[in-house]
């Protein structure tokens, strides 16, 4: 594992509590990687990235008081020694941003991964953290069969259910570090496979994120302990960073 002197260090700045934690997340998870800072708009990235003096931002393009852009133009008069990231959803429309690059936040975490670390990273350490095992309970096919092919592709090992009593024999085989449940499942439904998977004894270690397009189902997946819950239509790259952050969290032997 990279030691702290030679890990490259990281402010990330956004105004969504959700995004910015998830960065903080998954970037910490990296081996050389080390997030020293988070700040909710452009002022308070600033005044960090001005006291902490990482080698990389990784900024929003939309914040309060500050946006993406004009922080990145004081970083390049007065810390132009910081290289900058510009992570924002119209990436398309800024190309590549003067002493800096613009990556896309629904695109591969790979590519954020490789902005960070410049273009002398070793291609070795890209992929350190180890593929999490995902099971998607979702008795709609074309849902389920979209969540099994973008989370593949997102470096996931999936495996799916229809309903709640197929999930808790693929949940209790013990190949499970996150399950992603609907809450409205025609057979055993996901508030009832809850209820029996929290006794099974590796639950605790297997956090639900629960999903559904039902009204006040956030209040449901909050009774039976998610430890999220998404609204469907689902923003499937955004989920796929929860889905990650969620496993760090929970992963009892992280990568050395």
């Amino acid at each position: 594992m990279a030691t702290t002197s030679e890990r490259i260090r990281v402010v990330v700045a956004d105004d969504h509590p959700s995004t910015r934690e998830n960065l903080r997340y998954l970037l910490n998870a990296e081996p050389d990687l080390e997030v020293v800072g988070a700040a909710q708009n452009g002022v308070e990235a600033l005044r960090l990235i001005l006291e902490l003096r990482p080698d990389v931002a990784v900024l929003d393009r939309e914040m309060p008081l500050l946006d993406g852009l004009r922080v990145a133009a004081r970083l390049q008069r007065e810390q132009p020694r910081v290289r900058v990231v510009l992570f924002t959803l119209d990436a398309e429309e800024f190309g590549q941003l003067r002493d800096g690059v613009v990556v896309a936040k629904d695109g591969p975490v790979a590519v954020l991964l490789a902005a960070i670390r410049g273009p002398g990273h070793r291609e070795s350490v890209v992929h350190t953290a180890r593929s999490f095992r995902v099971l998607v309970v979702e008795d709609d096919d074309t849902t389920r069969q979209a969540l099994v092919d973008f989370l593949s592709d997102e470096g996931f090992l999936v495996e799916s259910a229809l309903d709640g009593r197929e999930a808790l024999g693929v949940a209790s085989s013990g190949a499970i570090d996150v399950i992603v449940l609907d809450l409205w499942l025609r057979v055993l439904d996901g508030a009832a496979f809850a209820d029996i998977w929290r006794k099974h004894p590796r639950s605790e270690r297997v956090p639900i994120i629960a999903m559904s397009g039902l009204p006040q189902s956030d209040a449901i997946a909050a009774g039976v302990g998610a430890a999220a819950f998404r609204d469907k239509p689902l923003d499937l790259p955004s989920f796929a960073n929860l889905l990650r952050a969620t496993a760090i969290r929970s992963d009892p032997e992280p990568d050395a």
